[in-house]
């Protein structure tokens, strides 16, 4: 059974969260989302944006759930 990160055509489980600014975001996001609310994103280890998210405790959250290993970006 492939693993997640396979089905995704990611080349590993590593993930990196990181805050994002709103400026960063397409028009059609922005119109769908709070602008006083902080983004979080979190990316593949190849720098792929796989999922945006308003809490930084629902990214971590998320990237466990799914079995990716979180690594910090210095």
């Amino acid at each position: 059974m492939a693993s997640l990160y396979e089905k995704m055509g990611l080349p590993s489980n590593v993930v990196y969260i990181k805050p994002i600014s709103h400026d960063d975001l397409p028009v059609e996001i922005l119109e769908s989302i709070d602008e006083n609310l902080p983004l979080f994103a979190v990316y593949a280890e190849n720098g792929q944006q796989i999922a945006l998210v308003e809490d930084q405790q629902v990214a971590f959250a998320l990237a466990q759930e799914h079995k990716f290993s979180l690594h910090s970006v210095h």
